[in-house]
């Protein structure tokens, strides 16, 4: 741009007249189009992130209450906790569903309830997160995890990836939730479907996807690159379940199998 503008100076130097004038309104609007340019594709920074995974890769489902996280967070290594934001108080809910507001749960309370978090692993379900709320969403929450020294021990989940994004630029981690019942997969089918996918991990370049286990194993083998995070819920632990989570979790690439079980397993 330097560059260009230079030429510019000349330009006014050398064409006083009329036609001059032209064809200066000319090379500035070129100048203004390519500089638009430039500045749209430029790579945005993020803030460093420091995430990794733990060792333990079976984390537990629905820590949604006092007395689940009591239990819980002393049998697994990694918690999943359900958010909603709200934009009037400023503050996060743990709930699920709107009416799980009711019971008032907040974010902050419910970190402080463990007696050292540090030692724990996160992930959050951001409910109602989109491009509106993602700037507050974003500033609040890394305000909360670096408070109690979590920011790098969590990740955070959400459908809409611009809205992530900006979480991301934020330098929190992040992972692109795959709905299994994807509209568009159902209207194209497979192919189409993957394809729209991959766009959005390389626009996002997302420290993890995550989906159904029912979306396995075209899950795995439509991404092998991608941490895959997966949720085995709503069943028993009984020895098939258990032994299809070992088997899950022996996947390299697969770095959570979210569980209900009331403890983790050896895998």
């Amino acid at each position: 741009m330097n560059f260009l503008i230079k030429i510019v100076f000349r330009f006014l130097a050398y064409n006083s007249n009329h036609r001059g004038n032209a064809k200066l309104a000319l090379l500035l609007s070129i100048i203004s189009v390519c500089g638009c340019h430039s500045i749209n594709n430029k790579p945005i920074k993020t803030q460093e992130n420091t995430f990794s995974f733990p060792e333990n890769k079976i984390w537990a489902h629905h820590v949604n209450s006092f007395a689940a996280l009591e239990n819980k967070h002393y049998f697994f290594d990694g918690l999943e906790v359900d958010l909603i934001y709200s934009r009037q108080l400023k503050e996060f809910y743990v709930a699920h569903h709107a009416e799980d507001t009711l019971k008032k749960l907040m974010l902050d309370e419910w970190i402080a309830f463990i007696p050292n978090p540090e030692k724990n692993w996160f992930w959050f379900d951001l409910k109602n997160l989109n491009k509106k709320n993602a700037a507050e969403i974003a500033l609040l929450l890394s305000k909360i995890f670096n408070k109690y020294n979590i920011i790098h021990k969590t990740i955070c989940e959400g459908r809409n990836v611009k809205a992530l994004f900006i979480l991301k630029k934020e330098g929190l981690a992040v992972s692109y939730w795959v709905s299994r019942d994807d509209s568009f997969r159902k209207i194209t089918g497979n192919s189409l479907w993957k394809r729209k996918v991959k766009r959005n991990i390389t626009y996002l370049q997302p420290d993890a996807i995550s989906c159904s286990i029912l979306m396995y194993p075209l899950f795995h083998t439509s991404f092998p690159e991608q941490n895959v995070l997966y949720w085995q819920i709503g069943v028993p632990k009984t020895p098939e379940n258990v032994e299809f989570t070992k088997v899950l979790c022996n996947i390299p690439n697969v770095k959570v199998v979210l569980v209900d079980y009331d403890k983790s397993i050896p895998y």
